[in-house]
């Protein structure tokens, strides 16, 4: 099997302080589900929405839980002096995986972000994990640049979460040094990553659906394509309507249905409103079944 890494959601109490009980109430139903470890302070967990000191409290909790999961610390940051205190403080807890978003908003150049990831792994002693999310930062990640390639090659790098549909691009990291680590981060297209030898998932829908998708994996690995891809799909259906209104917001209100209270998103995100909560109620009663 590959690994299956929840990105996890930070929940909020009622005075937007960071719900410590909700978070551990998520984190052993989703490893009692067969999660093998959590991504701390990724997107779905309103990563730069987070004070200083509320990402390092979110490292500290995610420390309590490496006797039983293998726990990767995003500690993406514009300023490299921000991410190497992240990186720091968390491999001063124990926390092995390091992982950061490339430096984003003023257009840095292919050596300027290289040496952010150079500062950040040597600050850390260990290689780290390129959160490729070009969506969000608007940098492609490109193996063809000379500086980017030879970031690949150095060991700076020691896997990437690929969250992007361009599945040749993966191939390509991995054609540059094939030690590289490849995750799929669009669980939306798990079949197609995996038939691309993706090493596993880091997803923020594993939140609510593991079993399904951990089933998806399964199939395919078993060499049951059909299914696998009918259940894709199945999923697919749900995950449409999750994007539709937002992802943290929606993660957030699904978690509460199944009884795990992880309040609202910070603002300048808003949370559902009636007609959207209605409408994830219909997709998760038609293709979800909620306990």
């Amino acid at each position: 099997m590959k690994k299956l890494i929840v990105a996890s959601i930070t929940p909020f109490d009622g005075q937007d302080q960071i719900n410590e009980q909700a978070v551990k109430q998520l984190w052993d139903r989703n490893l009692a589900e067969g999660a093998d470890g959590f991504f701390i302070g990724g997107s779905s967990g309103e990563c730069f929405l987070l004070s200083e000191r509320e990402r390092i409290h979110t490292y500290e909790l995610g420390a309590q839980y490496l006797d039983r999961a293998e726990i990767f610390a995003h500690v993406g940051a514009i300023r490299t002096a921000e991410a190497v205190t992240y990186a720091k403080e968390a491999r001063a807890l124990g926390i092995q995986n390091i992982a950061a978003t490339p430096p984003f908003y003023f257009g840095f150049s292919a050596k300027e972000v290289a040496n952010y990831y150079y500062d950040i792994a040597s600050a850390a002693g260990a290689p780290v994990l390129y959160y490729n999310i070009p969506s969000s930062t608007h940098r492609e990640l490109d193996p063809a640049n000379p500086e980017i390639r030879e970031l690949l090659k150095s060991g700076a790098i020691g896997a990437v979460k690929h969250t992007n549909l361009n599945l040749y691009q993966m191939e390509r990291i991995r054609n540059v040094n094939p030690q590289i680590k490849c995750y799929g981060g669009f669980e939306n297209c798990m079949v197609a990553f995996l038939a691309f030898g993706c090493d596993g998932f880091i997803g923020s829908n594993f939140n609510f659906m593991l079993p399904q998708y951990r089933k998806v994996m399964e199939l395919y690995l078993d060499r049951q394509d059909d299914e696998a891809r009918r259940l894709q799909a199945e999923c697919n259906n749900i995950l449409d309507v999750v994007l539709k209104n937002g992802l943290c917001a929606s993660l957030k209100y699904i978690a509460g249905k199944q009884g795990i209270d992880a309040g609202n998103v910070r603002r300048p995100m808003l949370p559902l409103n009636e007609a959207q909560k209605a409408e994830i109620d219909v997709a998760l009663a038609e293709h979800l079944e909620i306990q």
